[in-house]
């Protein structure tokens, strides 16, 4: 059973993203702050390395892994570590900048998910964490799409995002500060969007949010 939660405001139709707060120098700067405190908390490594573990454990060795909408590069330097070539992408150019200053070894551009500027089949493996909760149902049927078509036969995606038993949008407030339209997604329209992207879902599970908030994330691992 799905947590339940309340939402501050519940909205009908999809809401456009704001970038321009993730475009803040500050906001940049405090989400990056947060969760580069939070990540050196032993449970949430934990979880994160069986999450990181199982979609690694599907690729070569000096696989190429594209980290889509990285924002400061959180996860990057893991990738580094375990000899993948990395490329991460964000709308945001001060987080970006961020990420570039904190992991020197990686390539980091930024782009729109929904657009991607990469050839076709580039790319091993795809990393998609807390990011299509930025976007519509729309720009995210184009997200999977396009990953679809940069991700190499049998290439792997991972999509972790908020979760609801319906799928709706609302307005909270931001770790770092700010309010941002928020979008949740059912299990059932993530699986169904990957299907329509022509992926194949291979696990889904969903889980209590890592950072005790009023929600759950879902946990995807995709084929392409």
């Amino acid at each position: 059973m799905y947590s339940q939660f309340r939402q501050k405001i519940l909205v009908t139709v999809y809401l456009k993203p704001d970038v321009e707060h993730y475009n803040s120098r500050k906001a940049a700067e405090e989400y990056h702050r947060t969760f580069t405190k939070d990540m050196g908390n032993p449970e949430l490594k934990i979880k994160a390395s069986e999450r990181y573990r199982k979609f690694i454990s599907e690729l070569r060795p000096g696989a190429r892994i594209l980290d889509a909408g990285c924002g400061t590069g959180r996860f990057i330097k893991y990738f580094i570590k375990d000899g993948f070539k990395v490329t991460g992408i964000d709308l945001s150019i001060s987080m970006i900048e961020i990420a570039t200053q904190t992991n020197p070894e990686a390539s980091f551009r930024v782009m729109d998910m929904c657009n991607l500027d990469f050839p076709d089949h580039s790319f091993d493996g795809m990393w998609n964490v807390a990011t299509i909760l930025h976007l519509n149902e729309f720009e995210v049927l184009k997200t999977f799409q396009e990953s679809k078509r940069v991700l190499k036969k049998d290439g792997r995606l991972y999509v972790a995002t908020r979760t609801a038993d319906v799928t709706c949008t609302s307005i909270e407030e931001a770790m770092e500060g700010g309010i941002m339209t928020i979008h949740y997604y059912s299990p059932e329209k993530l699986k169904e969007l990957l299907i329509s992207a022509n992926f194949k879902v291979l696990e889904v599970s969903v889980e209590r949010d890592d950072y005790s908030r009023p929600f759950d994330y879902v946990y995807i691992y995709a084929e392409s």
